[in-house]
């Protein structure tokens, strides 16, 4: 009873520390949306597209004409030399007949919905990417510690062999072997913090200022990526594409009832002659068939999206399906690693430097010491390799997922 209290109270801690280290990388990812130029471009066209929602209700504009007809070169000021000649001021309007207001409306709702979803699915993927670089620069800090401790274990192994020489138990050769492995590392090592302030640059492009310490424990924990993705902003963008495609081809159809084109225009004579009115209506017949070829169009483009879509649901479900596959196995290829293989060549480093200890009539056996102490490295930096490639998954799961 008391180990399942003890348990339940540790998972309760980590839970506890994992959530706040979230919180502190969702502090920079939030700050990010708020600095990003991109995001604010992408924000701005929301409010483009809402304006569109109004503008695809509103009528043509009516049209004003005004002037004068029969002109007479001879005297342009004789208005009164014949019935046609006269002043006119005349007023069109088109009138839209049937639902292509509304249709167009709603595609311009369309257009809106999938203009928000760009933005959400742009910030998935700067918080996916953000999450990447932060795992990844903690892991190369941790590497970077690492090969400082394998480079102090040499140095100590250098020091020894020194001393040991001494007394004709070392080797010069034994001595310069250590040496050569100590700068090895340093190359490594230099290596590596170049990559580091890489990853750094690269962070601070995103987020638009220098990321300081973030202190995250980078211990690994069985975790299950959620295979909810019908909300995801790429899905649910495709889906009111296909949507708008079906409303083009409903919209496409309805402009067979073609607008009426309505025209009064009044004419004033000369006093002579009574003033008079023309009402006109035009009416563009659709006789051709072009509306129905372009509703077809619409349709296929409706069937084609669809199966897009069907395609992007397969491949975010194979991808969540991999990311788990990677995570589960650096959770299995650790735990061989760490508890398993580690621990038996540290038990061999302490045998061999026993039998080194005792061994007073021979020279020392730096070479087994030193064969032993790189598979400690090795392994370690595995063990670092498997850490790296359970994060990574973890990180760019976060796109597909929309969670950590």
């Amino acid at each position: 009873m008391f180990k399942k209290s003890l348990l339940i109270s540790v998972l309760i801690a980590n839970l506890s520390l994992i959530n706040a280290q979230n919180i502190a990388i969702d502090n920079i990812v939030e700050s990010t949306y708020s600095n990003n130029y991109t995001l604010k471009a992408l924000e701005e066209s929301i409010k483009s597209a809402k304006e569109q929602i109004n503008l695809s209700s509103k009528w043509k504009n009516p049209t004003l004409t005004f002037g004068a007809s029969d002109i007479q070169f001879d005297d342009i000021t004789r208005r009164d030399l014949e019935p046609m000649q006269s002043q006119f001021i005349g007023f069109s309007q088109v009138i839209p007949m049937g639902d292509k207001l509304e249709i167009e409306k709603k595609i311009a709702t369309n257009d809106y919905e999938i203009s928000k979803y760009s933005v959400e699915d742009k910030k998935l993927q700067y918080k996916s990417k953000i999450y990447e670089y932060i795992y990844k620069i903690k892991l190369l800090e941790e590497r970077l510690s690492l090969f400082e401790e394998f480079k102090s274990n040499t140095s100590k192994l250098e020091n020894l062999l020194t001393e040991l020489y001494k007394y004709n138990k070392a080797s010069q050769t034994q001595i310069l072997n250590t040496q050569i492995m100590n700068q090895e590392l340093n190359l490594k090592s230099q290596k590596l913090k170049t990559m580091l302030n890489t990853i750094n640059l690269k962070l601070e492009q995103i987020t638009y200022k220098k990321i300081e310490d973030i202190n995250i424990n980078t211990n690994i924990n069985e975790i299950i990526l959620s295979k909810d993705i019908e909300s995801h902003p790429k899905i649910l963008s495709l889906t009111q594409v296909s949507k708008k495609q079906e409303n083009i081809s409903i919209l496409e159809k309805e402009k067979k009832n073609s607008d009426i084109k309505v025209s009064l225009t009044y004419f004033q004579r000369d006093e002579k002659f009574e003033d008079y009115i023309n009402v006109a209506f035009a009416i563009p017949l659709s006789v051709y068939g072009s509306e129905d070829i372009k509703s077809r169009k619409a349709k296929f483009k409706t069937l084609e999206i669809n199966n897009k879509l069907k395609d992007m649901k397969l491949t975010f479900k194979n991808q969540i399906k991999t990311y788990q596959q990677n995570i589960n196995d650096s959770l299995i290829t650790l735990n061989i690693i760490n508890k398993n293989i580690i621990p038996k060549f540290k038990q061999l480093q302490k045998v061999l430097e026993t039998y080194n200890s005792f061994n007073s009539y021979k020279k020392v056996d730096s070479k087994s010491l030193i064969n032993n102490f790189n598979e400690i490295i090795k392994y370690r930096l595995k063990a670092v390799d498997e850490k790296e490639k359970y994060f990574s998954a973890l990180a760019k799961s976060i796109y597909f997922t929309k969670e950590i």
